[in-house]
């Protein structure tokens, strides 16, 4: 068995061991894991969508120069 598998399979039954002992713990680790999820989906839309990350700033200046050759070119078709 490998120290990873070892280590995770330790925690995995300690866990289990705490749940057995106070039904509250489970309740507890239902909602740590919500606020874990909620922390993560935060910090990735922030990472993903905040104005000044370098591929935001290249996504808005490719669908604004596809727009300037799209105006470009109904302009030239007059």
């Amino acid at each position: 068995m490998t120290p990873a598998t070892l280590t995770w399979f330790t925690l995995g039954a300690i866990l289990v061991y705490l749940v057995a002992q106070d039904p509250k713990v489970y309740t507890w680790l239902v909602l740590q894991s919500k606020v874990l999820r909620l922390e993560t989906e935060r910090l990735w839309y922030k990472v993903r969508y905040h104005p000044d990350t370098p591929w935001v700033r290249y996504e808005m200046k490719r669908n604004s120069e596809k727009l300037a050759r799209e105006i470009l070119k109904e302009f030239q078709k007059r």
